[in-house]
């Protein structure tokens, strides 16, 4: 059971992916987060907010996404919700740290969550439960929290969080952070135990994470002040965020201070990074096949087919992906599925010719 949502609570919304591995289906102007990628056929986006609304009331959630995204990402959120443009990409350690600016100077000592918009999360009960949890944890003891899922696969494409001394239920000090291991190291991860997958979902007080990031990385926190000089949020960011380094916050914060921990996960959860992953959450036909849209599928085995705005039809495949979204076409193993931003990345060339 979770508490009652609080005042001095927020929930940062990180909204600025583009998630080209599904191309053809995302686009720039259509990117992975307002797909239908969700098990009820809604936005991965719409349901992020919905897990969201769990933790804080509309007027308490920021949504932070690319400027030319922000009506449609407006679209997919509640009544009230604020939906905020950046001007330039930063990646996430500026963007969380001008949100954590922004709720300080609304509400002295409140505390936020960091959602990615763009993951898959069914059991938001289990969720809500855990970021309360986390929220607690951060507002009780000035800790930075972070959400470890517990690895059930030697995965290459997550970063992992090696966790060190109990420090209550579920919970624990952070040993060791890993950016994406290769197979073996991955692989010895799971038989060693006590790793878990690095979600990108956070919990800390606004304040404590502003002082982490003026030890960590001073000469970022030096080139947000302006923001707090700002009287419009907009205004400020429009400013400001094109004069700051692009840094994860993984990097500028979390793998330097020393008053992070990891909350083990009682939720599922998957970051949906490649076609592989979306079908793993998907019903599929007798022969194993993963069908949405104006998709067929003939004498063909363990197949994802996607078809919007047209037929697309595969026969006698195994394996494949086949995507017909938006005039083009996409079809190459499954298990290439984590190249698939090569392809979109020379589409972009052709037309840029």
């Amino acid at each position: 059971m979770t508490s009652e949502p609080m005042s001095h609570r927020y929930v940062l919304v990180l909204a600025g992916g583009r998630g080209e591995r599904f191309w053809p289906w995302s686009r720039p102007e259509r990117p992975k987060q307002l797909l239908p990628l969700a098990r009820d056929g809604g936005s991965l986006l719409a349901a992020t907010m919905a897990r969201a609304s769990k933790l804080a009331p509309p007027e308490r959630c920021l949504v932070l996404t690319s400027a030319d995204l922000v009506e449609r990402v407006r679209a997919e959120c509640p009544r009230g919700t604020r939906v905020i443009g950046e001007p330039v990409g930063r990646n996430t350690a500026p963007a969380i740290a001008a949100a954590a600016m922004l709720f300080q100077r609304e509400t002295p000592g409140a505390s936020f969550a960091v959602l990615p918009a763009d993951h898959a999360i069914d059991d938001r009960d289990a969720f809500a439960a855990d970021l309360d949890r986390a929220l607690t944890a951060a507002e009780q003891e000035r800790v930075l929290v972070t959400i470890g899922i517990p690895p059930s696969r030697p995965e290459t494409g997550f970063g992992y969080i090696e966790r060190g001394a109990a420090a209550g239920e579920r919970r624990y000090r952070v040993a060791t952070f890993t950016e994406k291991p290769s197979r073996d190291r991955a692989e010895e991860f799971l038989r060693r135990g006590g790793f878990y997958w690095n979600a990108g979902i956070f919990a800390w007080r606004a304040d404590v994470f502003l002082e982490a990031l003026k030890k960590t990385r001073p000469a970022l926190a030096r080139a947000l002040r302006g923001l707090a000089e700002s009287q419009d949020f907009q205004t400020g960011l429009d400013r400001v965020l094109p004069e700051c380094e692009s840094i994860s916050v993984d990097y500028a914060v979390l793998e330097s201070a020393d008053n992070v921990m990891v909350l083990e996960a009682s939720f599922d959860w998957d970051d949906l990074g490649s076609w592989a992953a979306w079908a793993r959450r998907q019903p599929r036909d007798e022969r194993g096949n993963v069908l949405y849209g104006d998709a067929v599928a003939v004498e063909c085995d363990d197949c994802v087919v996607v078809g919007e705005g047209g037929i697309a039809a595969a026969l006698g495949l195994r394996s494949m992906v086949v995507v017909h979204a938006a005039g083009a076409t996409l079809t190459c193993p499954i298990e290439r599925g984590e190249d698939v931003r090569r392809v979109s990345d020379a589409a972009r060339a052709r037309s840029a010719r």
